[in-house]
């Protein structure tokens, strides 16, 4: 599944469960971390979060997971480096890579 920004992540994520959120952190109307915040505490899910962003400034993986995601993973990144991500945390939750998994 895809969106177009956080305010529509949040509005599936209401009647929708998932597997994994790739959340990319720079997106119109509600950026990465707010939307990430609203996923914890107003939805209180507690699926897992990898957040994708560009800048890989000093401190940015300490907002990412303080905001609630769980992993961080710099653009441009390498296909085996993301896939060895997501795997990762579908394999903490129980969830064979090889089920279908709805992936934002």
């Amino acid at each position: 599944v895809i969106v177009n920004n956080g305010g529509e992540a949040l509005e599936f994520l209401k009647d929708q469960s998932v597997d994994l959120i790739l959340m990319d952190i720079q997106m119109p109307v509600m950026d990465g971390y707010e939307t990430t915040k609203r996923i914890r505490n107003e939805l209180k899910l507690y699926v897992s979060i990898i957040a994708m962003n560009a800048n890989a400034m000093a401190g940015e993986y300490e907002k990412c997971i303080s905001s609630g995601m769980n992993d961080y993973i710099t653009k441009p990144f390498k296909a085996d480096t993301l896939i060895a991500m997501i795997e990762k945390y579908l394999r903490d939750t129980g969830t064979s890579a090889e089920k279908k998994s709805t992936v934002y």
